[in-house]
Order: structure tokens, then C-alpha cells, then sequence
């Protein structure tokens, strides 16, 4: 019997979790086939409704990929192939706590994806509800690392700014972060698709679990703590990082609101403190885990 059946392979989080679970019996379900030793894989398309001729899916689900399209295929297999759920034992499933945090975005990228991720949250929740489908959404702040081929898409961007210009200007009050290793997503993913196979899943788990790393510091510290860990010859490690008053910062950034309201909003949420998550090593009972893990990505 399948245990888990992992959906998103191929990100960070997804290589890190198939890292975990190697010795587990465990089938890859994508478009793009993974090449894992003693790994199955089928293939399959999220966006392609109603799925049609699918195996059985038995055991635990666990899903890196993108949470609205999950919910749809979820949602279309319950309308159409109940019984190919039949085996199913419970649902990890991998969001983003920007449906927090960018409740009250004024770009529309971003109120489109509040409402994307919301409306996925509740798709979910009511059809593992009509199957009595355990069910638990991750929801991770700033997700880091470099792994196997695959790199984030936040601290890779910091790095590439920096290594671009000689100097990076912040107001005089950076908001709070803490960041989560791609890796540590995958822990937490695993620890918690364990309970589910083994029944000791309790109906007092959050439905939503809003998470970050174990370390929390400043925006500016973050920035800080990249170069430091960056190898010598990186020109990012000479990027100077200037704080200055809160109003000239906003007046310098002002003109991206005319021609890029996405990067305004992303470049004023420096100040916002995005922080206060539940740590991962208080979910896993493990000793914190410092600020960065290594490798930081390349960024190239």
C-alpha cells in the first residue's frame, strides 16, 4: 500500500520532503516526472478537469503545489471519482500566509491572490469535510533554500537586488521576519502526514497552521545575516545597507506606485512585521534551527 503521495516534487520543499520520505512507500504524482530511485510516479495534470482514469489515491496526500489547483482537482475527483478517494487517510496541503498578511493589499495582484488562496482554504476544508477527510493547510512565511536543482523564489530575489546595486536603502524601522527553510517545510509536513498514518491525528489540530523558522529578527538583520553567510567573492557581500528617515523612503519608492503598484506594496512591507508564526521546532520538539540554513541560494 502507498503510504504517501506527494504532489509538487519539483520545488524546494517538494525535493526536501522526497529527501524525507525515500525510505517510505511513496508515489510522486506531476507533469514532470521524478527520477528518485524506488520512487513511482504518475502522471498527472491539476489543471486538467475533470481528471479522468486515475488510480486510487491510498494513504497520506501531502501537496507543495499550488494550493488553488489542488483544491480544484480535489474538489472535481469528489464530484466525479469519489471512490477513487475512498483510501484516503488524510491531506497536508502547503498555502502561504500572505492570506494574512496581504489581507489589505491595495495592488490587485495581491488581493487576487488573498482571494485565490481563501477561496482554495475553503474548497478544501468542505470536501475533506463531506469525505471525513482529516485535513491540515500549512501556511509558511518566506520560504528560503537551495535544493537539489530547485531554488526559492524571496531570498534568491534579495540576493540578485543586491548583487545589482551598490547599496540598499531601508526606513529607519524594518519590520520583524522569520524566515522558513524550504527544508524545514518539509519536516513539519512529514511529522505531521506521520501522525495521520498512524491515527494519532486529533480533531483538535488546527485546520490552518500559520508557520515560520525558529529565529525572528529584523528586516535589516536579515539582510545582515545573507551577506554574512555569502562567499567572499559574491558582490552582494559589498552591497551596502543604508538605513534612512521613514518619510524620504517612502518618498524615493512613491514613483513605483505610478509603474509598478506590485513592487510599491512588496517595497513598503519592509516596515510590516511579518512575524509571530508558530516555530517550527515547538511543532517538532527539536532545538532551533539558526538563521540561514546553508547553502543560501545562488541566485544566477
Amino acid at each position: 500500500m502507498t503510504l504517501i503521495n506527494l504532489f509538487g516534487a519539483n520545488n524546494p520543499s517538494g525535493a526536501a520532503f522526497l529527501d524525507l520520505a525515500h525510505r517510505t512507500s511513496i508515489k510522486t504524482w506531476g507533469r514532470k516526472v521524478v527520477t528518485t530511485q524506488g520512487v513511482s510516479h504518475i502522471y498527472c495534470n491539476l489543471s486538467e478537469l475533470p481528471p479522468v482514469n486515475l488510480q486510487p489515491i491510498k494513504g497520506v496526500l501531502v501537496s507543495f503545489a499550488p494550493i488553488w489547483l489542488l483544491a480544484s482537482f480535489l474538489k472535481a475527483i469528489a464530484r466525479n471519482q469519489p471512490e477513487v478517494l475512498n483510501d484516503l487517510v488524510g491531506i497536508i496541503a502547503c498555502s502561504s500566509s500572505s492570506f494574512v498578511t496581504k489581507r489589505f493589499a491595495f495592488s490587485q495582484h495581491d488581493r487576487n491572490l488573498v482571494f485565490r488562496l481563501t477561496e482554495a482554504h475553503n474548497s478544501l476544508a468542505q470536501t475533506c469535510s463531506a469525505l471525513k477527510i482529516p485535513l491540515q493547510v500549512l501556511a509558511p512565511t518566506l520560504v528560503y533554500g537551495a535544493i537539489s536543482n530547485f531554488q526559492d523564489k524571496n531570498i534568491s530575489k534579495i540576493i540578485r537586488i543586491m548583487r545589482c546595486t551598490p547599496a540598499v536603502l531601508l526606513p529607519s524601522y524594518s519590520g520583524m521576519r522569520q524566515p522558513i527553510h524550504a527544508s524545514q517545510l518539509a519536516v513539519v509536513a512529514k511529522y505531521q502526514s506521520d501522525k495521520m498514518l498512524s491515527k494519532q491525528w486529533t480533531s483538535t489540530e488546527p485546520l490552518i497552521l500559520s508557520l515560520g523558522g525558529d529565529d525572528i529578527f529584523s528586516y535589516e538583520n536579515m539582510l545582515i545575516k545573507i551577506k554574512e553567510n555569502l562567499a567572499s567573492n559574491d558582490p552582494a557581500k559589498h552591497c551596502k545597507i543604508i538605513r534612512v528617515p521613514d518619510r524620504l523612503f517612502y518618498f524615493c519608492a512613491s514613483p513605483l506606485l505610478v509603474f509598478d503598484p506590485k513592487l510599491f506594496e512588496s517595497v513598503i512591507r519592509v516596515s510590516s512585521n511579518l512575524s509571530g508564526f508558530t516555530r517550527v521546532c515547538d511543532i517538532i520538539g527539536e532545538d532551533p534551527k539558526g538563521f540561514p540554513i546553508l547553502p543560501l541560494p545562488t541566485a544566477s
